[in-house]
């Protein structure tokens, strides 16, 4: 079957910015409550147990292999391996970055290329609420975990109401708004709340539990801009479009630079955790 128009879009930002999302946040700090973990790939990373046995993981939507190595670098209880990703050149990044400590496959979510019930723990990291079809990638990853394996993933967590964020938010409004046509809508709304994200899980999995994550993203104006315009709709934007946002961003968030001339851009994220129900 063809890639949709959403996954065709994906497939090109993947082959021109491949590793953009270990780039931005790889090593930007997240809190969990009152937990602290050095980047959200850490927090998935541990969910892994690293006593008992051997354990099989599969990251779904791998990207160039990030949350891979974290697991791969384990003095102890390092898990067997894999990932899937349906970008060729977010692949050739992780082939390059795992060196064979993993199995790598190209593929999409909603028809995993492995047998039932072949691995204990499913990560994905910033994928799940873009896909297409999100019920059948689900019902997918509950085919391929064990009786009583786990999922956990990281999702998008809307827009803080204030600070620099929300200054990014209302620019890329009002340039939206007179843009020819609209950026693709991409994935499931249900992924955009609490409510949605345990209604959508709850038809396949048991035992969902749903966190709120801050992700504190520090540096230099341009720097904090540069991520930002990595956002899909950002990069949807006319290259005239998106520097006038770029001009417009950097002059309102002049005030809000700390002593060190930084900025702090506070991120919003979820954390999805599920079982897969016993057969």
């Amino acid at each position: 079957m063809p890639p949709s128009e959403n996954e065709s879009y994906l497939l090109d930002y993947h082959r021109r910015l491949a590793g953009v999302t270990a780039r931005w946040f790889s090593k930007t700090p997240v809190f969990r409550g009152d937990a602290r973990f050095p980047s959200t790939y850490a927090l998935l990373a541990a969910e892994v147990p690293r006593e008992g046995r051997l354990r099989a993981v599969l990251d779904v939507a791998c990207g160039d292999g990030y949350l891979l190595e974290l697991l791969a670098r384990r003095e102890h209880g390092r898990p067997g391996l894999v990932g899937l990703d349906m970008s060729e050149s977010e692949l050739a990044q992780a082939e390059a970055r795992l060196e064979g400590a993993a199995t790598l496959v190209q593929g999409v979510a909603q028809a995993l290329p492995f047998e039932d019930t072949s691995f204990d723990v499913v990560l994905s990291h910033l994928a799940l609420m873009l896909m297409d079809d999100c019920e059948q990638v689900l019902s997918e990853i509950r085919r391929v975990l064990k009786p009583d394996g786990k999922l956990s993933c990281v999702v998008g967590g809307g827009f803080v109401p204030s600070g620099t964020l929300a200054v990014f938010r209302g620019l890329m409004q009002s340039t939206i708004a007179v843009q020819p046509r609209p950026p693709l809508s991409l994935g499931d709304t249900r992924f955009r709340s609490n409510e949605g994200l345990m209604a959508l899980f709850g038809l396949a999995f048991q035992q969902v539990d749903v966190f709120d994550l801050e992700v504190q993203e520090v540096g230099p104006p341009e720097r904090i801009w540069a991520s930002l315009a990595s956002t899909y709709d950002a990069d949807q934007l006319q290259p005239e479009a998106r520097e006038d946002v770029r001009r417009a961003f950097l002059a309102a968030v002049e005030p809000m630079k700390d002593s060190a001339g930084n900025l702090t851009c506070d991120w919003r994220m979820r954390q999805v955790t599920a079982s897969a129900p016993r057969r």
